[in-house]
């Protein structure tokens, strides 16, 4: 079971273990309902100490991916895999990896469905997003941010929902919770809802306008900001600039 371990930048070695059990379980090499060696025998085999594989395990444990059975050992365990995106939440500010894989899905995911949307909307959608966007600026100023959240995730759902295509809406709402805690952690960043609420007007602006190409950058330009506050503040690199690819 011995696996030599990826170059990861910016990442202790519980991280590695973590990342290499998570893409031995996501990849299928460990399948459901296989057992683990005992926590010494890995440690053993990985090369790190018992409280280091502890670790790694736990947050497996936690997401749920696996599970500890008394009398049997740890086992792989994965109910949906809209269970696993949903049990991402707790964890997805604990990894610089991870957050940056959910920035890229969401680079690719919601360009493409502003990208459909321009083509693709009417009147009376453009006035519910205008009207999602008010209810944030009115929650902000409220100072009730808990609404503000669900305010910023239904936007950017209801920008699938305009794409009218079916696969992007279900990703957006497989990972709703995950979009959700995602948002909430950023919203407390400073000036992160001013700004949030400044490109989604900026968003729908350019879709109103029926210029495909600004409306794009802007979803850009949205993501990019985000990444930006969450590597000043919370002092993570994301390697924003490779990310976006800005030379």
């Amino acid at each position: 079971m011995k696996k030599e371990f990826a170059e990861i930048r910016h990442s202790t070695i519980a991280e590695q273990v973590f990342e290499t059990l998570h893409d031995w379980i996501i990849s299928g090499k460990l399948k459901p309902g296989d057992k683990l060696p005992s926590q010494d025998k890995l440690a053993e085999q990985f090369g790190v100490s018992r409280n280091t594989l502890r670790e790694a395990i736990y947050k497996l444990t936690v997401m749920g991916l696996l599970t500890a059975k008394q009398g049997v050992g740890t086992i792989v365990h994965i109910s949906s895999p809209s269970n696993y995106m949903t049990s991402l939440s707790d964890h997805l500010l604990l990894n610089p990896a991870t957050v940056r894989e959910f920035i890229e899905a969401r680079l690719v995911v919601e360009q493409a469905t502003v990208r459909l949307a321009v083509v693709r909307m009417t009147q009376k959608n453009l006035e519910k997003l205008n009207d999602l966007i008010r209810q944030q600026a009115d929650a902000f100023n409220g100072g009730d941010i808990d609404t503000f959240i669900k305010l910023d995730s239904a936007f950017h759902r209801e920008l699938a929902r305009e794409s009218g295509n079916a696969v992007l809406l279900k990703f957006l709402e497989t990972v709703r919770e995950l979009l959700q805690e995602f948002i909430a952690e950023v919203s407390r960043l400073p000036g992160a809802i001013k700004s949030a609420i400044k490109y989604h007007r900026e968003i729908v602006q350019s879709m109103q306008a029926k210029n495909r190409e600004r409306a794009e950058e802007k979803m850009r330009e949205h993501l990019y900001d985000v990444t930006r506050r969450i590597e000043k503040n919370m002092n993570i690199d994301l390697e924003a600039k490779s990310l976006f690819e800005i030379h």
